[in-house]
């Protein structure tokens, strides 16, 4: 794959403190046609998404992350990008904060654990929506 073509893929920032879950994200998402840019904690997230919003084109964020929270990620990145596509994750989250974070600019909310396919499925939905 050349860089040229490596650069038109979309890039997905996975904000995630789970070692195992970023590589298995990273792998299944790049399989797919992805970019990734990873991030442990929520405030790496919001500096990486500073530096590089304009190849981002899906964050993914965990809500219980180190540093900054779910939640702070997505307000940072939306005072950033308010166009930018933010897809929350939590394993414990009920229907009115989920409420709460799309009423707040999440694009979309996805429960923990989560079925792969139905995580590229949204992502390209997402992807084609903007498109």
């Amino acid at each position: 794959m050349t860089a040229a073509t490596k650069d038109q893929r979309p890039t997905v920032l996975v904000v995630e403190d789970e070692d195992v879950l970023i590589e298995l994200l990273r792998g299944m998402l790049e399989g797919n046609g992805f970019s990734v840019l990873t991030a442990r904690d929520g405030l790496e997230g919001i500096n990486i998404y500073r530096r590089h919003r304009k190849r981002i084109s899906i964050v993914l964020t965990d809500m219980g992350l180190p540093m900054k929270g779910g939640w702070e990620v997505l307000e940072e990145v939306l005072k950033i990008n308010p166009k930018a596509k933010v897809i929350c994750a939590s394993g414990f989250l009920d229907t009115a904060v989920r409420d709460e974070m799309i009423a707040a600019g999440a694009v979309e909310f996805i429960q923990k654990p989560y079925a792969y396919d139905s995580l590229i499925s949204l992502m390209r939905r997402i992807l084609a929506e903007q498109g």
